[in-house]
């Protein structure tokens, strides 16, 4: 089981406005949290630290479990990259080097069939298995039945563009939640699904033993599926430099369950700041 903890974060933009400012909330094993706020709150800035993909000024953020990630571009792709491609993007990191590894080497040995390159080709293809890679692609087979209708070896070379917007999101949701890592950040899972699609991720949301920290601006969403919401509020009264106020409280949802307190973080307070 995975979870997420945020300690005492505070993270100050380039220009040295300070956008969070000493924010903690938990994320338990097992539940489900929705992180919602107005454009300019932080929202964007946290997942990107929750990633690793940038680093807070103070404080720790601890996560536990692997981390499988839905980007918000997902369901408006139009590149020519393929649904294994696409796949393989939101596969484990083993997986995901291993696959891409596999890929160059083949390439390789189309371009030139030499002794070097088989040998490489051979080392790839034990790489990939070893990691898990084939059982990646038997999930990913019951990934595109249920969100294609079709196995992935028709599917896999089938252009992403040619898909809708929420057949993208159904393959991507699919494989996040039936893959192994236990730790979940959906950005924006419920846009482009139609409304049975957004029923079955409801239901999805509500059965997964994974972790999950999702943002969405859906309140029908959040009230089916969260067990609770962690609100960044712009410009709190009677605080130094816009502090907004991150709190933490449970949903109405069946079965959801305590309150997590409240934080506090300073945000820039305008729209025009990074979210």
């Amino acid at each position: 089981m995975g979870y997420i903890d945020v300690n005492g974060v505070t993270y100050t933009l380039a220009d040295g406005r300070v956008l969070l400012d000493d924010v903690s909330f938990r994320v338990g094993e097992g539940t489900t949290s929705a992180l919602i706020g107005a454009n300019g709150a932080g929202k964007s800035t946290l997942l990107r630290l929750l990633r690793g993909q940038i680093k807070a000024d103070s404080g720790a953020v601890t996560l536990e479990g692997g981390l499988g990630v839905m980007d918000q571009f997902v369901g408006h792709v139009r590149d020519d990259s393929t649904v294994r491609d696409l796949l393989v993007d939101v596969s484990p990191t083993a997986v995901r080097e291993a696959a891409r590894a596999l890929d160059a080497s083949e390439l390789a040995l189309i371009e030139t069939d030499s002794t070097a390159n088989q040998m490489a080709y051979a080392t790839a293809l034990a790489d990939y298995a070893d990691v898990g890679g084939y059982d990646q692609e038997t999930i990913w087979d019951t990934c595109t039945v249920a969100a294609l209708g079709i196995p992935f070896e028709r599917a896999k070379y089938r252009e992403v563009s040619t898909l809708s917007g929420g057949e993208q999101k159904r393959l991507v949701l699919e494989a996040l939640l039936r893959g192994p890592e236990q730790v979940l950040l959906l950005d924006e899972p419920d846009n482009y699904l139609d409304v049975p699609g957004k029923r079955w991720l409801e239901e999805a949301l509500r059965s997964t033993p994974k972790t999950v920290l999702l943002v969405s601006h859906d309140r029908e969403l959040l009230a089916r599926a969260a067990d609770r919401i962690i609100t960044l509020e712009v410009g709190a009264q009677a605080t130094p430099r816009g502090r907004t106020v991150a709190a933490s409280r449970p949903t109405t949802r069946p079965g959801a369950t305590g309150w997590l307190g409240s934080t506090n973080c300073v945000g820039a307070g305008t729209s025009s700041t990074p979210n």
